[in-house]
């Protein structure tokens, strides 16, 4: 069998990479004989992480680019979408300057048996402009007869009415969704009307990650062996379509509250701070952790009390480094879920609902913040409670996560079928 993995990212997005680790040992595991390859945004970065065959994504976004590129982009995408439609309706791939233009991407779909998403949460308007792309991807795979899977994913929120329209028809269309949250699930079949028998409610793949030995983690923070340390995971968050508008509702109020916060634990609980990026500026990843905790340590008072992880870790690395902590108040979702995986008591900051549904799942869902309402008031009466009982805590946390594992691999079998 040949699996094709589409709308991987980049080894610089550590959640993103988690994805694809995990979902190539759930697929090696199924199907032991398979051949596999990831389609990436940057196919390089991937293959030397996983140690896998990876192919370039055709979809390459220009995000942070001038104006007159991204028109330039998008007309040679509609050109391309055109014609490889039409080649999948004709079902003639190899003739003519259609089969130039298309040339490796079509090859690529071409060559699979099944196709699987891995992209997590591409159907979401807070990443609205991307959507028309994944959505084409699945129906192209469809009509070119191939099996098509999406993995473990939120699906929405979903705010226009196109865009709804345009999910609804992709999930009309393809064979297995697996969702990572009851609100996912609901949105799924209650509100755009799929059919339950093909929609399994399931684990993210990241539950499955093992992580560094302690002492290898411990080496790369820098630690010494009595040190407790508490992490945090930042982002620069858009607020974009908020829930509510609040005091707390933008960028500034959020790394003022964190540095207050960071600042409060060290006093009370002579902790040292060690800020854990998931997103960092290389490989293709648009996105910047590291600029977001230089931005919080610049504005506490206890600076030389904190450190940033500045050298991209592997999923693994990040988890074995998580793993260190007493506690870890994460703002990325793959930070909370790498923390939690080890056991660690988590506070999570909820920049979507996907995180609160996360920690409701595994039991913590009182210690889960909305990022409209975060500040270092709200969060201290938490981590008071988290500080005394972090034994309780590690406890329930194995409990919870060894049933997501044995959850994500029953369902997965479903594949089979």
């Amino acid at each position: 069998m040949n699996i094709l993995m589409i709308e991987a990212y980049t080894d610089a997005n550590v959640g993103s990479s988690a994805l694809v680790g995990n979902s190539i040992k759930i697929c090696r595991a199924l199907f032991p004989k398979s051949c596999i390859r990831v389609m990436a945004h940057h196919p390089q970065s991937i293959e030397a992480m996983h140690n896998c065959y990876a192919v370039k994504d055709p979809f390459d976004y220009p995000f942070n680019q001038p104006r007159s590129k991204q028109i330039i982009w998008l007309i040679k995408q509609v050109i391309w979408m055109a014609l490889a439609w039409k080649s999948a309706v004709n079902k003639q791939y190899q003739d003519g300057i259609s089969a130039k233009i298309l040339n490796r991407s079509i090859k690529n779909f071409l060559w699979a048996d099944i196709v699987i998403s891995v992209g997590a949460e591409r159907l979401n308007d807070k990443f609205y402009k991307i959507i028309p792309f994944s959505v084409f991807s699945y129906l192209l795979c469809k009509r070119m007869g191939k099996r098509v899977v999406l993995f473990p994913q939120t699906i929405g929120p979903l705010f226009f009415n196109w865009s709804r329209w345009l999910v609804t028809r992709a999930l009309q269309a393809v064979d297995l969704i697996y969702v990572r949250d009851e609100e996912s699930y609901s949105i799924v079949v209650n509100q755009l009307g799929i059919n339950s028998s093909k929609v399994i409610l399931t684990s993210d793949v990241a539950v499955l990650q093992e992580p560094i030995s302690l002492a290898e983690a411990r080496q790369l923070i820098g630690m010494d062996t009595e040190e407790k340390i508490v992490g945090i995971s930042a982002l620069r968050w858009t607020y974009f379509k908020n829930k509510a508008q609040t005091p707390y509702s933008n960028y500034e109020s959020y790394k003022r509250e964190m540095a207050h916060l960071a600042d409060a634990l060290i006093n009370k609980y002579q902790v040292n701070i060690v800020f854990f990026p998931t997103n960092f500026p290389m490989n293709g990843c648009r996105e910047d952790d590291v600029r977001a905790c230089e931005d919080i340590q610049s504005l506490m008072v206890n600076k030389d009390r904190a450190r940033i992880i500045r050298k991209l870790p592997s999923p693994a690395e990040l988890q074995g480094m998580l793993r260190c902590c007493e506690i870890n108040i994460t703002t990325r979702m793959h930070a909370c879920i790498l923390s939690t995986s080890v056991y660690v008591p988590t506070i999570s900051v909820n920049y979507l609902f996907k995180i609160k549904e996360y920690m409701k799942s595994v039991g913590l869902g009182e210690f889960a913040i909305d990022i409209e309402d975060f500040h270092s008031g709200a969060v201290l009466p938490l981590f008071d409670r988290l500080w005394r009982e972090r034994e309780v805590w590690q406890s329930r946390l194995e409990t919870a996560i060894n049933n997501k594992r044995k959850l994500l691999m029953q369902t997965m079998e479903s594949i089979n079928a």
